[in-house]
């Protein structure tokens, strides 16, 4: 497996903890003063589309890595 590859996988990851965090709200994770920061600055609705568009950007960036670059 190449490093490009890990990066790939990496990136899949980070997209799927973001949607559980954008979906799900858990409290643990939702306390987060930085996430709380978030949600004071853009709303409810702004922070959760802010955490689901880095995650979803972050998948497609490792998709790409792993389909059209790591091949």
């Amino acid at each position: 497996m190449t490093t490009v590859q890990m990066i790939g996988i990496g990136c899949i990851v980070y997209f799927a903890l973001c949607a559980i965090v954008a979906g799900l709200q858990p409290p643990m994770v939702w306390k987060i003063a930085k996430i709380q920061a978030f949600v004071s600055l853009l709303g409810e609705t702004g922070a959760r589309l802010l955490i689901g568009g880095v995650g979803v950007a972050a998948g497609a960036a490792g998709v790409w890595l792993l389909f059209f670059v790591g091949g």
